[in-house]
């Protein structure tokens, strides 16, 4: 009696797209990057340290984050909304790699020392010149950490926020690079409820 053989065998296909009128390789890629005051301002993650590279000053590379914005009442529209329906930011859940500011991170989480500013950045490669354009930031104030997990190669760091401040560069693209033309942004103070200016 021959072997049971189950092995499904398929051909492999080759799938041709074409090129014409997308933009060269490179030119929209791109990355994310996080600064938490100057706790990474000399880091062992890429090209080392970060002082000066332009709109990722004392950041490393964002592997991941996660963050939620909601409204943990209905609200009563009749009224003042804003004040019956009290907006909540959860913790900002992000991914880096372990590396020299790791012990500051733990230090500032057992000492409880507060995070000025961590800003989530961004960047776009939008050709010849623009490379590490800012197409949107995010920035949270008066931070706390208030967990870390750490794995071999990286760590999740949590942290507390109290404000959340948006910006995005209006972008557009042509067949061979983008242009950054205007912003718009936004925030929000969860300690006041209000509208951040």
């Amino acid at each position: 009696m021959p072997p049971n053989d189950k092995t499904q065998k398929t051909v492999p296909t080759t799938q041709l797209l074409p090129q014409t009128g997308n933009p060269p390789l490179g030119t929209v890629t791109s990355s994310y990057f996080v600064s938490m005051d100057k706790v990474f301002s000399v880091s062992n993650v890429g090209s080392g340290d970060s002082k000066g590279a332009k709109n990722v000053e004392d950041a490393v590379q964002l592997l991941w984050f996660t963050s939620v914005e909601e409204r943990v009442s209905q609200g009563n529209m009749a009224s003042d909304f804003q004040a019956s329906a009290t907006l909540l930011h959860s913790l900002l859940e992000m991914h880096v790699l372990t590396d020299s500011g790791m012990p500051t991170l733990r230090q500032n989480l057992r000492n409880n020392t507060p995070i000025k500013k961590i800003k989530i950045t961004r960047v776009g490669h939008l050709g010849d010149g623009a490379d590490n354009t800012e197409m949107y930031s995010t920035t949270f104030t008066n931070c706390f950490i208030e967990a870390i997990e750490e794995f071999p190669d990286k760590l999740i760091v949590k942290a507390r926020v109290n404000t959340r401040s948006d910006t995005a560069a209006a972008t557009k693209y042509d067949a061979t690079q983008g242009t950054t033309s205007g912003s718009t942004s936004s925030g929000w103070d969860y300690a006041q409820n209000t509208a951040k200016a």
